[in-house]
């Protein structure tokens, strides 16, 4: 771990290991120091941290490993594992991004980086991984081959599972979060978020009587272990289970099964979240959209009970759908509307894309196939990496369908070999 440290200070200072060492030590011996065949001495650390602007305990105790340090990194871990919303801001930012021992900085670095990403604080995101992450990211970045501490091991899992799962790579999810699993004490709260994460993943992946095993597993915990707060978001992962199988009044009635079950939890909010959207898509996609608008309705007057702050958050979700349920009633006008109100609130890259890719549904509605093809174009490479079929359904046909009409034949046979295969995985 010194290696890395004084890799990244030194990349940081823009100065070579030659010049870091001139005159103290021979380069030879100094690559002896950093793979840990000799120590450090007080005297050259000293020396080299002058000329890297750092302390020389920030170089002495940067592979320190006590059980001091373990603790405290386990500490930072446990602190930051539970969700974004119900952790204080000031608590993160009053966490040293700086610590003598690189497991402690690290592990408090990846759990920021899960912190940021959940409130969707793209500027913190990035300003995170641009000065620090990336670098360590590169020498750790694959727990697999890793040999770390073990706390800031399952902060680098943890922190893969939440890349992953904004990348819609489930596999990779399920991988990590089986191995974050097994270093979990059973029937933990952390593990029984990490079990809802693999139900997820199986999900998506499709395997779904691993699925349901994991449901049944956790759903004994939970009763035989009284841990009521968490029956709503067991309830709201196994809504997704049922209607990935097809039961979809099965799906509607664990939705109800959850909202029933709030009283029991902290984070109402959160969960009443997750419970509108299962329901209003799923009432959306079987075509039930006067009772979609309805819940819609419900939702967005809930919202209105809450801060602007939050208000204003998800106003972007609730114009979605509104777009959503204009597409499949063909109802332009409101389609329209919402789409330019979605543009100017939207927040994040998802629904910026999903507002070109209605702009691109309403031209085609409109036979503007120019600009059809200019937004499908613009947000189809989004859509492709997020794997989001729906949406890709779309696109693929009428791209087909407008490179037909302009007669550019190979394109029309690419995107409907991708529609075949799409609708062939679906």
């Amino acid at each position: 771990m010194l290696k890395e440290r004084i890799e990244f200070l030194s990349k940081k200072k823009q100065i070579s290991r030659k010049d870091l060492v001139d005159g103290l030590v021979t380069q030879a011996h100094f690559a002896n120091i950093l793979a840990e065949r000799y120590a450090l001495p007080e005297d050259l650390a000293e020396a080299i941290a002058e000329r890297l602007g750092v302390q020389p305990s920030y170089l002495l105790l940067a592979a320190a490993q006590d059980e001091q340090t373990l603790s405290r990194a386990e500490a930072i871990f446990d602190q930051l594992s539970v969700a974004a919303s119900a952790i204080p801001e000031e608590k993160v930012h009053a966490l040293d991004d700086r610590d003598d021992t690189l497991t402690v900085e690290l592990t408090t670095a990846l759990m920021k980086a899960v912190y940021y990403q959940q409130l969707n604080d793209a500027s913190a995101h990035e300003y995170i991984h641009s000065s620090y992450l990336n670098f360590y990211l590169e020498k750790y970045g694959r727990p697999d081959d890793s040999d770390l501490p073990r706390p800031l091991y399952k902060a680098l899992l943890y922190y893969k599972i939440q890349y992953y799962r904004s990348k819609h790579a489930f596999v990779d999810v399920l991988t990590h979060a089986t191995r974050l699993s097994s270093l979990l004490p059973q029937g933990s709260e952390f593990w029984l978020s990490v079990q809802n994460i693999k139900m997820e993943a199986y999900i998506q992946v499709r395997q779904y009587e691993e699925a349901k095993q994991v449901f049944e597993q956790t759903m004994r915990h939970v009763v035989d272990q009284r841990l009521f707060h968490r029956l709503s978001g067991l309830y709201v992962a196994y809504s997704g289970y049922c209607f990935t199988m097809g039961f979809v009044q099965e799906a509607l009635s664990a939705l109800t099964m959850a909202e029933a079950n709030l009283v029991y939890t902290s984070n109402q909010g959160e969960l009443m979240t997750a419970i509108a959207n299962n329901r209003i898509v799923m009432l959306t996609m079987t075509g039930e959209l006067d009772q979609a608008m309805g819940e819609i309705e419900r939702f967005d007057s809930l919202l209105q009970q809450e801060p602007e702050e939050t208000q204003y958050g998800m106003k972007p979700l609730i114009l979605i759908y509104r777009c959503e349920i204009a597409l499949a009633r063909k109802d332009w006008g409101m389609l329209a509307l919402s789409v330019d109100q979605l543009l100017q609130c939207a927040t994040t890259q998802d629904q910026q894309m999903s507002g070109i890719f209605y702009q691109s549904q309403l031209a085609l509605a409109h036979g503007d196939q120019g600009v059809f093809v200019e937004r499908a174009l613009a947000c189809l490479p989004y859509f492709e990496s997020a794997q989001h079929a729906l949406r890709l359904e779309h696109l693929y046909e009428g791209l087909a369908v407008v490179s037909e009409d302009q007669r550019k034949y190979k394109e029309a046979a690419m995107y409907y070999r991708k529609l075949v295969y799409l609708l062939r995985n679906k």
